[in-house]
């Protein structure tokens, strides 16, 4: 999206979206950590005015409450460490924490540090971060900027060394397939958002692999600076607007948490998603219990990959670590694949010793998507 000229803007259905996702999430992530630690920090590095013209909050003030409600279970602190470079964004956003705060008691208020920060988010928030010592503690980095190119590979490198470390980036790519190949500034911006060229492989792809060609590149880059997992959200508008939102960890329990966060944002945003396995790209409504159709196709030809099988955890970990769905979605699916005579169970029964194979004779036909297939 275009930079805002205002202090405070319309929110559209991305943005909405995402923050129900964080919600989601934090609300997930907070309790896991806190029940372990004395303290875990939250960061933004484009944390805006924490309000929108219509009185919605902000995801500083989103994640403030979801702090504040876990303190409420565990004796524990929070630090939350919030950057913004327009000044009248960070005047606002200061009376919108402190409104926040005043709802919450003393003792919360008192358990919650919060760090406003005026100026650019970079190397700024880094050195903050070293400052109280967040690196190298439980930490999540909210890198929610207006989509360009605007995150420097070196800071995602930086907060990759450290494990505990995880972030979630907001990717758009029209930016760079619609200006950076005929101008060197932009294709520098690129550069170093990547860190390297390799992306500008985007300029050979065809219109419509664009897009995809730089979601991979970004999610490599990812890897690259230390976040060995990777999501990706596709969050299609209902004006077709493409927006990706992308989230690192180290951890597969995060990965998981943040699958579970992700089918239970709420569908009357309008968002949806395509799984990157699917060869069909069937668009899911972003609902709890999504239609199963592209995980069964997924599997099957996970299963088909090997004579000899898969057994129960191999499929849970591959829909875990490779698919948008969730590992406790797979014995169902195996269940129906097993039902057209797609794959067979050994023993019958499924649980954790299961191996499933392909079935030696072909399976009922296949439906196409629209039909509602079953595999």
């Amino acid at each position: 999206m275009a930079i805002p000229k205002d202090a405070v803007w319309d929110r559209d259905p991305h943005t909405a979206a995402k923050h129900d996702l964080l919600k989601q999430y934090l609300a997930a992530w907070a309790p896991i950590l806190l029940s372990r630690l004395d303290v875990i920090s939250y960061a933004e590095g484009f944390a805006g005015a924490g309000v929108y013209k219509q009185g919605e909050p902000g995801s500083p003030v989103i994640a403030y409450e979801v702090f504040a409600d876990a303190l409420h279970r565990f004796p524990k602190r929070m630090r939350v460490i919030l950057m913004e470079e327009d000044t009248r964004r960070v005047e606002e956003l200061q009376r919108q924490m402190e409104f926040a705060r005043s709802r919450q008691t003393d003792d919360i208020t008192n358990r919650i540090a919060v760090d406003i920060r005026h100026g650019d988010f970079h190397p700024a928030l880094l050195q903050k971060l070293r400052s109280i010592g967040a690196l190298g503690k439980p930490l999540f980095v909210l890198l929610d900027s207006f989509g360009g190119p605007d995150i420097p590979f070196s800071l995602l490198q930086e907060l990759g060394r450290h494990p505990s470390t995880e972030v979630m980036v907001t990717f758009e790519p029209s930016f760079l397939t619609r200006f950076a190949e005929k101008h060197d500034g932009h294709r520098q911006l690129g550069d170093d958002a990547f860190g390297g060229q390799e992306w500008q492989g985007v300029f050979q792809q065809s219109p419509s692999d664009k897009f995809t060609f730089l979601r991979e590149q970004y999610r490599n880059t990812l890897r690259q600076a230390g976040f060995t997992h990777t999501l990706y959200f596709e969050m299609v508008d209902e004006g077709g607007r493409i927006l990706y939102l992308i989230f690192g960890t180290q951890h597969e329990l995060g990965l998981e948490k943040m699958k579970d966060a992700m089918w239970k944002v709420d569908p009357s945003y309008g968002v949806r998603y395509r799984d990157p396995r699917d060869t069909q790209q069937q668009m899911l409504d972003l609902v709890f219990e999504p239609d199963t159709a592209p995980l069964r196709r997924i599997l099957h030809d996970f299963i088909s990959e090997t004579p000899g099988g898969r057994t129960i955890p191999e499929l849970k970990r591959y829909a875990l670590l490779e698919t948008v769905y969730r590992p406790a979605q797979v014995i169902e699916a195996i269940r129906e694949l097993r039902e057209v005579g797609a794959v067979t169970t050994e023993p019958r029964a499924i649980n954790a010793k299961t191996r499933v194979s392909r079935a030696a004779t072909p399976p009922t036909a296949r439906p196409s998507a629209e039909q509602g297939a079953l595999w």
